[in-house]
C-alpha cells in the first residue's frame, strides 16, 4: 500500500524562500506533499477550486497546513487570512491550519494575524533550524508526518 504524504501549501512570492522552506522540511524528515503558490490570490483560487483539486489529488487535498508569508503582491498574507476565514465556512477546509512564515517581526501585524484561531504559529524566516520547524509543525497538526 502506498504511504500517503499529508499535503501542505506554501504561499510565498519569493522562490528562494520557498526553496529554503522545502529544504528545511526535507532536513526535518517530514514526509509531505507540497503545493506552492506565489501569492494569496493564487492560493485562494487553488483552495476555491476544491472539487477539481480533490479529484486530481484524492489523497492530497485539501492541505492540512499552510505556510503563509505576509508581504506579497495582489493579495498579501493578512488579506489572505481574512478571505480564508470566510472560505473555511463554505468548503471543507476547516481542519486546515496556518503557520506564518515571514521576515516581518512587527508586533502590530502579529497581533492581527494571531487573532485568527486557525493560525497556529509564527516563524520568522532565517531564525530557525530544521528541528525547530519539525517541532512547530508537529505541534500545529495532529497527523503523523515523520519519515522512518
Amino acid at each position: 500500500m502506498k504511504k500517503v504524504k499529508p499535503p501542505i501549501l506554501i504561499i510565498d512570492d519569493n522562490e528562494v524562500d520557498r526553496y529554503i522552506l522545502k529544504r528545511l522540511i526535507k532536513e526535518a524528515n517530514l514526509e509531505l506533499t507540497i503545493f506552492e503558490k506565489k501569492d494569496g490570490q493564487e492560493a485562494l483560487e487553488f483552495l476555491e477550486n476544491y472539487e477539481a483539486n480533490k479529484k486530481e489529488h484524492p489523497d492530497g487535498f485539501p492541505p492540512i497546513l499552510i505556510f503563509l508569508d505576509i508581504n506579497m503582491p495582489r493579495v498579501n498574507g493578512i488579506q489572505f487570512l481574512d478571505e480564508f476565514a470566510k472560505l473555511r465556512k463554505v468548503i471543507e477546509i476547516s481542519s486546515c491550519v496556518v503557520m506564518m512564515f515571514s521576515s516581518s517581526e512587527r508586533e502590530e501585524e502579529k497581533k492581527i494575524i494571531m487573532a485568527h484561531d486557525f493560525v497556529k504559529g509564527y516563524l520568522v524566516k532565517g531564525s530557525f533550524k530544521a528541528e525547530d520547524l519539525k517541532e512547530k509543525v508537529l505541534s500545529a497538526i495532529d497527523t503523523p508526518i515523520q519519515g522512518d
